[in-house]
């Protein structure tokens, strides 16, 4: 990046912290840095010390000089003081350690003749992170791509002294290209990995550790008790005991899920969250305890009910919100391990049956409610009045925000059901997220596509940063992406995101995260105009690296062309089965001359596949039948996975 440009990056980013032109016009020239030293306690943290090494790495990188790493402050001017020390309290900015940090808080200060960055012990690395990009214009675009401008003589820091705490607690996207690597994960604010992974994925003491207190699953209220023995433990519906749920009310089932959780305390460490959390499936108890809790002291009748209510039968809101039961429920255990362990915390879900917030019963302060976002539309915001879907969902939010101090959202970057169509929701994800920090959002665990598929890299670029920082311009994050990424070809790219989101928009779709394409108003046309596109971003990369990365993305475009196939192959037929239509009632018209298009397009498309790792369309995956039934469709031979290589 040449000069010009980087100055732009550094005025944009101090621009988000609100800087005022006076405040930049007083810096410090870069060259009179040459002589300083990094400064670090003896004692520091792990993740103090490998602060000093990240901020040592990348500042050599971009001046081409290397500053030495001291334990102590051996002048009282030139010193770099990478976290608390002793040296930092006798110097001219010892007055930083006259209070606490959180762990996640940062602080920096630059004066003419001495830096200070430090903070609580992960704010102190984010604070070297929020330095070098800030200040020194790298972008840590992937886990193999840093980019990192070359500095001259003429650049300057500005004299700040500013401090940020990142709004969610628990920071985790789920996502392949962020998670393989805990070091680029780290670089980008993630500060939590999935216990079921593999070790070398686990963010160590060294990286700043992780946050505790996450994202859980469905567990049975962890009941302990068989249904064939206790029928009178599960939910009754419809005058049946069925084992779907457990019945919450039951003193018996509270009686056993507390003593084993009471009986298992030492097993959880601090700051942890014990979850009890329903089954995947909409049937709660509807007993006549259950239903008298979900009144809520109203008398019988008296609820009013929303005409389509969002993720529940109208079934099971008739007298009032389950989660009542819920939360009533949950209660009662945290209550009994607030004696015990008052430093864990009990969780509980707010998803399908049971999103509808209380109206009167409030979650216990060592209680998380951790809400999901399934049933909502991804083409709008939560807050756009052209959904009537996000504007339920929008209102429950709010009653969770007054139920609840301390709310974990579970939401999603992704279309489960197809991993290679464009998916819309870049232009709404950015509100979301700012939504869910007005409304007690605490941790956002953000579920995202498998390895490689869609915008894979764009997304765990921006995305990552909102979650770090919700407040970022979403649309200049993305064009830094594609500029520093796709180099001139990132505006044919650019092009095509605007394209799909522009055609989704218009559709009207209140279509939620697992949707065809026709449900986000996309078709084929969309998806030729696209390959267009994307043609001629492969004549503008400017050399073989970026075609590649060109051509992994081109997938979107190419797999959308191909959807009148695609629809025949594989939708038709199952929309027949549930829908107990006629196959030909389903299927779409295809001319016989477009026909060999379409079989050229469609090789392609597994083909890059292949090409480009998409795991999740890998022979034996879960898109591997997509693949039989698309080609035998087309009249295609089936590719074995050795030709296939």
């Amino acid at each position: 990046m040449n000069r010009t440009a980087t100055a732009l990056l550094i005025v944009l980013s101090a621009a988000r912290f609100g800087f005022s032109g006076d405040e930049l016009e007083r810096a410090l020239p870069i060259d009179a840095m040459r002589t300083w030293s990094l400064v670090v306690a003896d004692d520091a943290s792990p993740c103090q010390k490998y602060a000093a090494q990240e901020f040592q790495r990348f500042y050599r990188g971009a001046t081409q000089t290397e500053l030495s790493i001291e334990t102590s402050a051996t002048k009282q001017k030139g010193n770099i003081f990478i976290g608390p020390s002793a040296a930092l309290r006798a110097s001219r900015l010892g007055h930083l350690m006259e209070r606490a940090y959180d762990e996640e808080e940062l602080r920096i200060v630059v004066t003419k003749d001495s830096i200070a960055i430090t903070g609580g012990s992960r704010g102190t690395l984010y604070g070297v992170y929020t330095f070098l990009e800030d200040y020194l214009g790298v972008r840590f675009l992937t886990a193999d791509v840093t980019h990192v401008p070359k500095t001259d003589a003429r650049h300057t820091i500005p004299l700040v002294d500013r401090s940020y705490k990142p709004p969610f607690a628990y920071r985790f996207y789920l996502k392949a290209e962020v998670m393989t690597d805990p070091i680029f994960a780290v670089r980008r604010r993630q500060n939590a990995a999935s216990p079921y992974g593999p070790k070398e994925q686990r963010i160590t003491e060294r990286l700043g550790g992780e946050a505790t207190g996450g994202v859980f699953l469905h567990n049975n209220f962890l009941l302990s008790a068989s249904f064939e023995d206790h029928p009178e433990y599960f939910s009754l519906r419809d005058g049946k005991r069925a084992p779907l749920q457990p019945c919450l009310t039951h003193p018996e089932v509270r009686r056993i899920v507390t003593s084993r959780i009471l009986g298992s305390l030492d097993g959880y460490a601090s700051g942890t969250t014990i979850p009890l959390a329903q089954n995947d499936n909409g049937s709660p108890c509807l007993c006549g305890r259950c239903v008298a809790v979900q009144r809520e002291g109203d008398a019988s009748g008296s609820f009013t009910m929303p005409d389509k209510p969002l993720g529940v039968s109208p079934e099971n809101v008739r007298h009032g919100p389950p989660s009542a039961v819920v939360i009533d429920f949950v209660n009662h255990v945290a209550d009994a391990v607030a004696e015990k362990r008052p430093d864990l915390w009990v969780g509980t879900e707010a998803y399908a049956y049971t999103m509808m917030p209380p109206r009167k019963t409030r979650a216990r302060s060592n209680v998380k409610v951790q809400v999901a976002t399934y049933h909502c539309s991804v083409v709008y915001s939560l807050d756009d009045p052209r959904s009537s879907i996000n504007q339920q969902f929008n209102e429950y939010l709010a009653g969770w925000r007054k139920a609840s101090d301390h709310l974990l959202i579970w939401t999603y970057d992704m279309n489960p059901r197809e991993y290679w169509l464009p998916f819309p929701n870049m232009r709404s994800q950015p509100a979301n997220l700012r939504a869910f920090v007005r409304n007690n959002g605490r941790g956002v665990f953000m579920q995202g596509t498998a390895e490689n598929t869609e915008f894979s890299d764009l997304r765990a670029y921006v995305t990552t940063a909102l979650i770090w920082n919700p407040s970022l311009d979403a649309d200049k994050l993305t064009d830094e992406f594609l500029s520093l990424y796709y180099g001139r070809a990132a505006k044919p790219i650019r092009e095509w995101i605007d394209l799909f989101h522009d055609k989704a928009e218009a559709s009207g779709s209140d279509s939620n995260i697992n949707a065809t394409a026709r449900s986000y108003g996309l078709d084929a046309a969309l998806g030729e105009r696209g390959l267009k596109l994307f043609e001629e971003a492969m004549r503008l990369a400017d050399n073989e690296t970026i075609r590649q990365r060109v051509e992994k993305i081109s997938v979107t475009a190419l797999r959308l062309a191909v959807e009148p196939v695609w629809w025949n192959a594989i939708e038709a037929p199952r929309r027949a089965r549930i829908l107990k239509t006629t196959l030909d009632e389903e299927l779409v018209a295809i001319d016989d001359r477009d026909l060999p298009r379409f079989r050229e397009m469609t090789r392609n498309l597994f083909t890059l596949a292949d090409k480009h790792r998409m795991h999740a369309y890998k022979e034996g995956g879960q898109r591997a039948k997509a693949r039989e039934l698309v080609f035998s469709y087309l009249e295609l031979p089936q590719q074995t996975q050795e030709s296939s290589k």
